[in-house]
């Protein structure tokens, strides 16, 4: 599902008006890969283009053109039907069904793009995201275009739409909210099968079963179900291991609704019970988090907040007595307090250091990892930044 036409409108509208005159935005939903002889790999629309259309097809072009008099303009390119591949793979998208969901009201087919873009002689700037993967990247066979596109001085569109993507609109935040709610009771659901004996696999299965039972779009990324040791691995998604009473076990999990993630994480005890460390390291880690819902607010930095993170561990740690005083707290917390979540698990965000503002959205992810001791602790949820602090999702 897409979320409303109005916000693809409004969009468009905004990069429109961000283009400098003189120039055309080519962006593209992506191509298929193939993933053996007779099967492409599960298609996934490039989120740039998504984000402005609500299209999830593959082989889509949008074109936005602003005049040198700064008059804005744009076009959906769309493959035209094939009966007979449409027996294969069911039907594409139409023109009418294309309209109702982005709102662009001028819709040709493909074979019609070379076509139009040798008519549209007076433009000097080309915009491309320069960051997509390659197979959403867009490119042209026909040689006259080519030639007229390498005429033009590029410009990098990834910045513009970066910094709009940082900001959520309600509609974003209520997805976002409902992706976790999704996530939430998946792991509710799921967590009454742990035990001793079963495979972290078994639990990641039943965690994607219900999600899409639920009418999710699917995982926001590949779950992780990491026990003992495995939870000292950051992406691990191997998820082969059986679980060990006296483990415990780290769960990273997002369903994915109108195209929008969550992400949240959770330690338990394989057996219901922790030790008097494994209890003491998971409190510590809670502690923090909450020191850290409270530093989530308007005008803090990122940089910032993960130097507050790396001191409050190391006070807590200490004065424990898990580690020395003399060691550097990034052998056991070694990655970021928090990143902008959305569309993309790690979404979107300008370059340079962030500095929270209202509307956006992170994670809040403290984590311990004692790899000696076969302990790895991580909690997270999710916030939008309001006013004056952050609301958790």
């Amino acid at each position: 599902m897409a979320l409303k036409q109005s916000f693809y409108v409004e969009n468009r509208k905004k990069v429109g008006e961000q283009l400098e005159n003189d120039s055309m935005a080519i962006l593209f939903s992506g191509r298929e890969i193939e993933k053996s002889l007779d099967e492409n790999y599960p298609f996934f629309a490039s989120n740039n283009f998504y984000y402005l259309t609500g299209i999830k097809e593959p082989d889509v072009v949008l074109i936005i053109v602003k005049t040198a008099a700064g008059l804005v303009r744009e076009k959906l390119f769309i493959e035209e039907s094939d009966p007979v591949k449409e027996k294969w793979v069911g039907k594409k998208i139409d023109k009418e069904q294309a309209k109702a969901v982005s709102g662009i009201a001028s819709i040709e087919y493909s074979k019609e793009l070379p076509k139009e873009i040798s008519e549209i002689v007076s433009f000097s700037r080309l915009y491309f995201d320069f960051k997509v993967p390659k197979h959403q990247s867009f490119k042209v066979k026909d040689k006259q275009v080519q030639k007229l596109l390498k005429q033009c001085e590029l410009k990098d569109l990834h910045p513009i739409l970066a910094r709009m993507r940082m900001i959520k609109t309600p509609d974003e935040i209520e997805a976002i909210k409902k992706a976790n709610a999704m996530t939430k009771e998946g792991f509710k659901e799921m967590k009454q099968l742990i035990k001793p004996g079963i495979c972290e696999y078994e639990l990641a299965a039943f965690f994607e079963y219900y999600i899409k039972k639920e009418g999710a779009d699917g995982l926001a990324f590949e779950s992780i179900v990491a026990s003992g040791k495995n939870a000292t691995t950051l992406h691990y998604v191997t998820n082969c291991s059986k679980l060990k009473s006296g483990d415990l076990v780290l769960f990273d999990l997002g369903a994915r609704v109108n195209g929008y993630c969550g992400d949240i994480s959770r330690t338990l005890a394989v057996n219901g019970e922790m030790t008097f460390i494994q209890e003491k390291i998971v409190r510590i880690v809670e502690l923090v988090q909450k020191e850290m819902f409270l530093a989530y607010k308007p005008g803090a930095v990122m940089k910032d907040l993960q130097n507050l993170t790396k001191k409050l561990f190391l006070e807590k740690c200490c004065d424990a007595g898990i580690i020395p005083r003399n060691r550097d707290i990034t052998e056991f917390y070694y990655h970021g307090i928090g990143h902008s979540l959305g569309l993309d698990t790690h979404d979107l965000r300008p370059d340079g250091d962030l500095v929270l503002e209202p509307g956006m959205v992170l994670t809040v992810e403290p984590g311990l990892y004692l790899e000696k001791l076969g302990i790895g602790v991580r909690i997270e949820d999710d916030v939008v930044i309001t006013d004056n602090g952050c609301e958790v999702l």
